[in-house]
């Protein structure tokens, strides 16, 4: 994909391994798109759970990968769904990355906009999204949530635009790396390799969940 937004990727941190299927990728769907509202309601409050537990243990690891205190911290904006983000809605979300990312980061949902070119599975656009605020994004450490890590063509094109606006450093940090053990062999033995360094009592993500999860396709 960095050919066709001709700019190098930027790094990704996945805070959990997602298997499709399986209780997380269920959760994931379900907090957007379930038409039961209690049901939603509850998938929402167990994404914020997510996220409070792995950011919490695993801020250091964010915060060294972009070699500087987080300054900014935002979701990743929806492709598909106007206005809010389903990831923006989440109640507290801003509050707790915060907290576990920096005192000194802001919460600034909404400082990306969508823009009209499309962006599909593989296909991503330097221009799909646009800033509100150059002046916030001039030299900022910026820190992208997202539910899901599937191609990466809408984190990497939102990564794009902030980077292009003047962000000195960008990382991706999905909740979910969404992997396909049950149709692909490479996932399987990704899985199993994961699994096989894992240790028991290791609190570093890096350790447990490689950022190579990010380039498994």
């Amino acid at each position: 994909m960095a050919h066709l937004l001709k700019l190098p990727l930027v790094p990704v941190l996945p805070l959990r391994l997602c298997a499709v299927p399986g209780p997380l990728y269920t959760v994931l769907m379900g907090y957007k798109e379930s038409s039961v509202d209690v049901a939603r309601q509850r998938f929402t409050r167990i994404v914020a759970a997510h996220f409070a537990h792995c950011l919490s243990q695993h801020g250091r690891c964010v915060t060294a990968t972009l070699g500087a205190p987080v300054d900014l911290v935002l979701p990743v904006p929806s492709t598909a769904r106007p206005g809010r983000g389903a990831l923006e809605s989440v109640r507290g979300l801003g509050p707790l990355a915060v907290h576990a990312l920096g005192r000194e980061a802001r919460w600034t949902p909404g400082l990306l906009q969508r823009a009209e070119p499309y962006v599909g599975h593989m296909q991503p656009h330097v221009d799909a999204f646009t800033a509100s605020d150059y002046g916030a994004i001039d030299g900022a450490s910026i820190a992208l949530l997202d539910d899901t890590y599937v191609s990466g063509a809408r984190a990497q094109s939102a990564a794009a635009s902030l980077r292009l606006a003047g962000a000195r450093s960008v990382i991706i940090v999905p909740l979910g790396r969404i992997i396909r053990p049950d149709r692909l062999s490479s996932h399987v033995e990704y899985l199993e390799h994961v699994r096989s360094q894992a240790r028991p009592n290791d609190r570093c993500c890096r350790c447990v969940r490689p950022q190579r999860a990010a380039a498994i396709g």
